[in-house]
């Protein structure tokens, strides 16, 4: 491949759109929701003028019951829920996309060096598209997945862990799982005999003394270039 393929976080940035997309429509939704019994009623009521003019006793106030207009205020309630929830996703959406974007910035010395570099490569259902790629000089191919969270993350020599203050988080997925699942799925899918996997956290601290959890490298952003370079 070139020696940059793709482009950082592009993929993410159009998950984000495709997100406040669907949260403005929800809104928009919760506005007509919210307006359309007031505006049946009126319509309603307009065909029913001329008979309520003749005969007042054959026509009610209300042509739409009360529960009518309850039902129309919860589906309203639950649209505007449903896109606050889709705009917060395509804010945290964006802020992997920044963090891959910031990553990639570190690593363009490494293609003056000879690295080739792809972004945002798709796979199957269940692996998830991969951050990075990166091939050495030496023909040494590595996989490397981005993470954008903050605080000070640890290990239990098993799993990843992250510090906010005095607490302690799990994460909520398995990345030395995942990154593993993808440089196997490289690897099947070239001519690579070895594919190393890497978790880097863009903004997180990383305070880990190997270096490596379960044959994964877990490193800060700002140090990626200098693994990179040492593993060759």
């Amino acid at each position: 491949m070139a020696k940059t393929k793709g482009r950082a976080g592009h993929n993410i940035r159009l998950l984000a759109f495709t997100r406040r997309y669907k949260a403005i429509y929800a809104f928009i939704g919760a506005g007509i929701m919210i307006y359309l019994p007031f505006a049946l009623t009126k319509f309603i009521n307009a065909i029913l003028q001329p008979l309520a003019a003749s005969n007042p006793d054959a026509v009610t106030s209300s042509p739409i019951p009360p529960i009518v207009y309850v039902a129309f205020v919860v589906f309203a309630i639950c649209l505007i829920a449903n896109g606050i929830f889709l705009w917060k996703r395509a804010n945290h959406a964006d802020q992997g996309a920044k963090g891959e974007e910031d990553t990639a910035h570190t690593l363009d010395t490494l293609t003056d060096s000879g690295w080739r570099i792809e972004y945002g490569k798709r796979l199957g259902k269940g692996v998830g598209d991969i951050d990075i790629i990166c091939v050495s000089p030496n023909d040494k191919t590595y996989v490397i997945d981005v993470k954008s969270h903050k605080g000070i993350v640890f290990t239990d020599g098993k799993k990843l862990y992250r510090r906010m203050g005095k607490t302690q988080y799990p994460f909520e997925k398995d990345f030395l799982s995942q990154v593993t699942k993808q440089a196997l799925q490289i690897k099947k899918k070239t001519d690579a005999k070895f594919v190393t996997p890497i978790v880097t956290f863009s903004t997180a601290k990383v305070s880990i003394a190997s270096g490596k959890v379960k044959h994964v490298h877990v490193v800060e952003k700002n140090k990626l270039p200098s693994l990179l370079r040492s593993l060759g």
